[in-house]
């Protein structure tokens, strides 16, 4: 009798590119799949054969494009209907690192397996993250500031920040980006403190603390780096009251998630120089409306959601979804997964 084909369900493109490869890796490992071009628009039905097939899923980043988080393109739209429709659905990967795109809830609510790419695009996120402090801790606001203007003024001495070597960064989270930020500050003379849920050695990092220990490292640092996930207890983080902790001469620089900061107390202190200075790339709501303070806070540079920019960033996320692919093939754990509660018997290909 033939092997029931299992239905993966995918974008076009991810279909044009790999959709022969993933047959055959699905053939040599004794599975047969059926690759399935997800609907492009909401409203728009899949053959019913193709419906009922469904098992397998990925969501692939062309498929956000043209969406935020509020607004989610129509492909994503599209996707979500037939993939949530799909009765035995039993693992989606996503080509994000977060798992609180509200897209993927109806996915977790039911057990179905999520695998995430993070770290797929941790290089060149935490590469911008440390090229802002490093431009801004060694003067660039200034400079790039009175070009427009023709000035040639230098630097004042209260313009200046003190060397690399004395200053401090802490960084919140120590995932793969909030890690090779830290290897990278590391290697630029920087002291650096990592933050996370439990303590202990980590390379590059001159101290591991718990997250309750933030409010007292706060005080002597010169940078504070959001790369952590939005969860319940890192809602709001950066509020008001640890915004006051913080020295006059600190910068911030968030890539986590917006929801972990207070924009409104984060922006006032900037405009009353109450901090140095920030780099932002990720907001509560997107686009940042026009009328956020932060737009034109001092010494602020604010980028769309799009410090991990780079054209390799493709082919990193599909290389995790094909491993993971080949993990559900042969039975075997998961990269990435971000399941709450795995289900029994999960790991790989179930029985038809």
């Amino acid at each position: 009798m033939d092997k029931e084909q299992v239905g993966l369900l995918v974008s076009k493109a991810v279909h044009d590119e790999i959709g022969d490869r993933l047959a055959a890796l699905a053939r040599a490992a004794g599975h047969a799949i059926r690759v399935i071009v997800a609907p492009e628009h909401p409203g728009q039905p899949l053959p019913a054969e193709d419906q009922a097939s469904i098992r397998l899923g990925f969501f692939s980043r062309d498929i956000m494009l043209g969406g935020n988080k509020a607004t989610p393109s129509p492909a994503s739209r599209a996707f979500f209907d037939a993939f949530d429709a799909a009765p035995r659905a039993e693992w989606l990967h996503v080509a994000s690192a977060g798992i609180d795109n509200t897209q993927y809830q109806p996915t977790l609510q039911r057990a179905v397996r999520l695998t995430t790419s993070s770290g797929a695009n941790a290089v060149p996120i935490a590469q911008t993250v440390v090229g802002a402090i490093l431009a801004q801790a060694r003067g660039f606001t200034h400079w790039l500031g009175t070009q427009p203007e023709r000035r040639w003024q230098h630097l004042s001495p209260a313009q200046m920040t003190r060397d690399l070597h004395e200053q401090t960064a802490v960084i919140v989270g120590l995932g793969p980006i909030g890690r090779e930020t830290g290897r990278l500050l590391k290697a630029i003379g920087l002291t650096t403190i990592g933050v996370r849920r439990s303590a202990g050695a980590l390379p590059h990092f001159d101290r591991v603390c718990r997250l309750d220990a933030l409010d007292g490292l706060l005080p002597a640092c010169d940078w504070l780096v959001l790369a952590c996930p939005l969860t319940p207890e890192t809602r709001n983080l950066l509020d008001a009251r640890r915004i006051g902790l913080l020295p006059a001469r600190a910068g911030v620089a968030n890539v986590g998630r917006g929801e972990l900061m207070d924009e409104a107390a984060l922006g006032a202190a900037l405009h009353q120089r109450r901090l140095r200075s920030a780099y932002l790339d990720v907001f509560a709501t997107e686009p940042l409306p026009n009328d956020s303070p932060l737009w034109n806070a001092p010494n602020t540079w604010i980028s769309p959601h799009n410090a991990g920019a780079s054209p390799g960033n493709a082919a990193r996320f599909t290389d995790i979804f094909l491993r993971n692919f080949m993990h559900w093939l042969n039975g075997e754990p998961f990269e990435n997964d971000a399941t709450p509660v795995a289900p029994a018997g999960a790991d790989g290909p179930r029985a038809a």
